[in-house]
């Protein structure tokens, strides 16, 4: 019995089948296929293929595409390619503003403007470090009017108190103070070492009337608040705000650094001014 099933089995696999047209009306037989496993493989690969073919054509040559998820109509592609050249005009825009920008610092600073020649590059031939700047005739005559004019003035240091009370303020940074307040050797200020990134942050609200490159005291910061008090902020690593930007107490203007001529190491040289008078910052504040 096993080997009959066995037989009939096979039997079964070797025989083929046809395919037939017939003409309704008559019965006759129009057309014929012989049909096997093979065949009608192959026909079923070739019919997907030309499925596959048709809807790609479909998709990339016709409007339908539209239609498709993920497929963006022409509109959409020409409103990107429009706003990919406005941006890119905005950026050259940009450009040419921070250039001119540039140029106009640098002929405030140094009385003319950027050329090919100017170009500021390091100079290996040269040693900055002990470069010694002698001050200009008209600077030295400046200085000379200021300490005359405000050789024999008094400080109000009771209004001072009473504004630094009254107002909520911050300590630019925190830090180890190496070079204290010396009114007798010109050093209007107080040295403050800390870790190397720390931030700066403004003191009081008011606004920035400075904030650039000088060669003795690298990146500055002057800032005017009320009740006519100045605070400096000099040897910045980087300054982050510029002149005319209002400033809140608090906020960070700028990063700690080693920039200028009269700095050995990192540092931020903070100065107090009130009417036209350097004030020790340690008298108001503590670090």
């Amino acid at each position: 019995m096993k080997k009959k099933h066995k037989h009939s089995f096979f039997t079964k696999l070797r025989h083929k089948y046809r395919l037939i047209i017939y003409n309704d009306n008559t019965f006759e037989e129009v057309l014929h296929f012989r049909l096997s496993r093979w065949n009608v493989g192959l026909l079923l690969v070739l019919g997907s293929m030309l499925i596959i073919i048709f809807t790609t054509f479909v998709i990339a040559y016709t409007p339908l595409r539209e239609y498709i998820p993920g497929y963006p109509d022409a509109e959409v592609l020409q409103k990107a390619k429009s706003n990919q050249m406005f941006i890119d005009s905005i950026a050259e825009r940009l450009r040419i503003q921070e250039k001119y920008l540039n140029n106009l610092k640098y002929l405030i600073l140094y009385g003319e403007p950027i050329t090919q020649h100017t170009v500021m590059t390091a100079d290996t031939t040269k040693n900055y470090k002990n470069l010694m700047l002698e001050p200009s005739a008209e600077d030295s005559a400046f200085r000379k009017k200021i300490e005359q004019e405000t050789k024999y003035s008094i400080s109000n240091d009771k209004t001072l108190h009473s504004v630094f009370v009254q107002s909520h303020y911050f300590t630019p940074t925190k830090g180890i103070i190496t070079n204290r307040f010396d009114r007798n050797s010109k050093h209007f200020g107080v040295d403050i070492v800390t870790k190397a990134k720390e931030v700066v942050n403004c003191i009081l609200d008011g606004y920035v009337v400075f904030a650039g490159f000088t060669s003795q005291s690298g990146n500055t910061i002057i800032i005017q608040h009320k009740e006519n008090i100045l605070s400096a902020y000099k040897h910045l690593e980087q300054i982050m705000v510029t002149i005319g930007d209002k400033v809140a107490a608090g906020s960070i203007i700028g990063i700690v650094g080693n920039t200028g001529e009269l700095t050995t190491g990192p540092h931020l040289h903070f100065e107090l001014w009130y009417n036209g008078q350097p004030i020790n910052p340690e008298n108001i504040m503590k670090f």
